[in-house]
């Protein structure tokens, strides 16, 4: 027969053993590169995406240039920025509503601010939604019909004095396959 002391001690390093074991296998699945591919921080991990280019003319006379990821397929309109935790201040996203609608975004899991840019289909903004917040799930109305939601970093129209009315224009760079 075992000794009482002995049975606790081997109890004890079972023990042990289990849970660093539950910690590595928790560490290997967690892994920084395993979030990074379910869940990219940065808008350059979002691979596979059409790029292009919009230029916004203010009443000011200024071009504002922004490179743009292009979300026009349902799949990609539903992941848009969620979980980008940063874009440089001359990028964005811009989804693409074919045919023209009356639209409401929203901020879920988004961990960034903001500001939404409704464009209608001459390429006229007709209504900016400044300063978003972050993982709101309230609804952001178009406040009409649009065919274009340009996403920017917080601040930036504001900054680039970009307003209701400005003209928008879109140049696609490279395609890639739809879902």
């Amino acid at each position: 027969m075992m000794p009482e002391h002995v049975k606790k001690e081997m109890i004890t390093r079972k023990s042990y053993f289990h849970i660093l074991l539950i910690i590595l296998s928790s560490l290997l699945f967690y892994s920084p590169s395993a979030l990074s591919k379910k869940n990219p921080k940065h808008l350059e991990n979002l691979l596979g995406w059409k790029e292009g280019s919009v230029i916004i003319q203010t009443h000011a006379n200024e071009n504002v240039k922004f490179r743009v990821l292009i979300a026009e397929s349902n799949k990609e309109r539903r992941q848009g920025l969620m979980h980008i935790e940063s874009m440089e201040e001359d990028q964005g996203m811009l989804f693409i509503f074919d045919p023209g609608r009356k639209v409401s975004m929203w901020m879920r899991n988004t961990p960034m601010t903001l500001d939404m840019i409704f464009i209608d289909r001459n390429g006229k903004i007709i209504n900016i939604a400044e300063n978003t917040i972050p993982y709101s799930t309230k609804g952001i109305s178009s406040g009409g019909i649009i065919n274009w939601v340009l996403e920017i970093n917080g601040g930036l129209s504001n900054r680039m004095n970009i307003n209701n009315g400005d003209t928008v224009s879109l140049s696609s760079t490279e395609g890639h396959d739809e879902e």
